[in-house]
């Protein structure tokens, strides 16, 4: 075989198509289904859930505008039949190609023999491969100090499949994953309350951005601890106590606890010493995404952060294109979206990012009320915000708050990626009334030639 792939998901998967592409003999090993965590309990079931969770918070304004409209409950069975479908449809998809591409998919749990050899748990087979690629993702981090109790403590694979929804529920950590998940649940009706060691809610998020959505969360009566970490649980009593930095403790009761604290890479559980993997667990690859070992690559959320499927994805077509073809990889923009209400969409620096960095920057922000859209869909609640370097006269980064920002970020993946000059906005014609049309005032503000934004 020119290439064993371990890991079905979004790095595996694609990259097993790209090289059948280049008419290459390649084996796909996955233990569980295809498309891995995203499609099958990640990205593919939340964003369906979230749909689901906007389309309640919408019935509610109804009312404002002369329609009335009342939600007598919500059907989990129905509901979790729906996101199945959603699920299996996308699976039979990828399955579909694989079958039309002649890729082999072989259905095991596989760990390394040798460096040369794979060895599958189940069927107890070998299989041998001119080319291994490690794609076998990442998993939920569970803190070790807490009981094992998957009915009462969820991670996000729990949280997906829940057969009831919890009157409060606690989520320990305020990034990506605790974000939508508690904003799913809010809308079906739970108390969400949040603990985050941090200072802002989205570590690692321009810090304006995510101070605006945590406003607009606690409006809808969603809680935040910040700079606060769990300190003891108590399970029978359903209390948690938490340690405030600032104030000391408090207790906190609950009928669920949803730990959203981060993924770890599954580079544990391959069974080959020899491989060299930093102190968090990542494997360490050169330019080529080959590691220390000759003809073993690593792509995806075992490789490195960020852990996102876009950015997976974009490495399994990339390296195909390194083995093949003789390239290197390149620096590249990846945007990066969460899915709340509204939406946040980022790619480049942040501000403070670049301040730290020593830039000279110029930081626009227009707010998304400017584009007449909003207002005809009444979510004029956001804004976004440019980083531009004043010297270099070139984008460091766009980030956006706005509903579906998540669909409008990639015309900033264009300019970053294709490394345009921010006055090429000038020649591209943005629909109107569109919400896309944020993307031409916000370039054109920093140049001081935006039409429905004066500052």
């Amino acid at each position: 075989m020119d290439l064993v792939i371990i890991g079905g998901g979004p790095a595996g998967y694609v990259c097993a198509i790209k090289a059948a592409q280049y008419n290459k003999k390649v084996v796909l090993i996955e233990e569980k289904e295809v498309g891995g965590v995203c499609l099958n309990a990640g990205c593919i079931p939340t964003k369906t859930l979230l749909h689901l969770a906007k389309i309640i918070n919408e019935s509610k304004e109804l009312s404002n505008y002369g329609i009335e409209l009342f939600l007598n409950k919500i059907d989990i069975k129905k509901v979790k039949t729906h996101k199945e479908k959603v699920i299996l449809r996308l699976r039979k998809g990828i399955e579909f190609l694989l079958n039309k591409y002649n890729i082999e998919l072989i259905k095991d749990k596989a760990i390394f023999e040798n460096e040369k050899e794979l060895r599958l748990l189940n069927s107890n087979k070998r299989i041998k491969g001119e080319r291994f690629i490690i794609a076998c993702g990442s998993k939920p981090i569970y803190l070790e100090n807490l009981p094992k109790d998957k009915e009462i403590i969820w991670t996000s694979e729990e949280a997906l499949n829940f057969e009831k929804v919890p009157e409060k529920l606690l989520i320990i950590g305020a990034g990506v994953i605790g974000l939508e998940l508690g904003t799913i649940y809010a809308s079906f009706g739970s108390k969400v309350i949040f603990v985050e060691i941090c200072k802002q809610i989205l570590p690692g998020i321009d810090l304006e951005i995510a101070n605006y959505l945590k406003n607009l969360l606690e409006k809808k009566g969603i809680v935040f601890h910040l700079n606060s970490y769990l300190k003891e649980i108590d399970l029978n009593k359903r209390i948690a106590k938490i340690e405030k930095k600032e104030e000391g403790e408090i207790t906190i009761d609950f009928d669920n606890v949803l730990l959203a604290v981060g993924r770890r890479p599954r580079s544990d559980e391959l069974n080959l010493n020899k491989l060299e993997v930093n102190k968090y667990g990542y494997i360490e690859t050169n330019d080529k995404m080959e590691t220390n070992l000759s003809q073993i690559y690593a792509i995806g959320d075992i490789r490195k952060p960020p852990l996102l499927a876009h950015k997976a994805m974009y490495e399994g077509k990339k390296l195909v294109e390194i083995i093949f073809d003789g390239k290197k990889e390149k620096e590249v923009f990846i945007p990066n979206c969460i899915y709340t209400e509204p939406e946040i969409a980022t790619i480049g620096l942040t501000e403070e990012e670049a301040r730290n960095k020593g830039y000279e920057i110029i930081v626009k922000r227009v707010p998304l009320s400017v584009v007449g859209r909003s207002l005809t869909i009444n979510k004029s609640e956001g804004f976004s915000k440019i980083i531009f370097d004043k010297r270099e006269k070139k984008i460091l980064g766009l980030h956006l708050i706005m509903p579906y920002a998540s669909e409008i970020i990639g015309d900033g993946s264009i300019f970053l990626n294709l490394n345009l000059e921010l006055e090429k906005i000038k020649d591209v014609i943005f629909p109107h009334p569109t919400l896309s049309e944020i993307i031409e005032e916000t370039f054109l503000s920093v140049i001081k030639e935006a039409i429905h934004f004066y500052g």
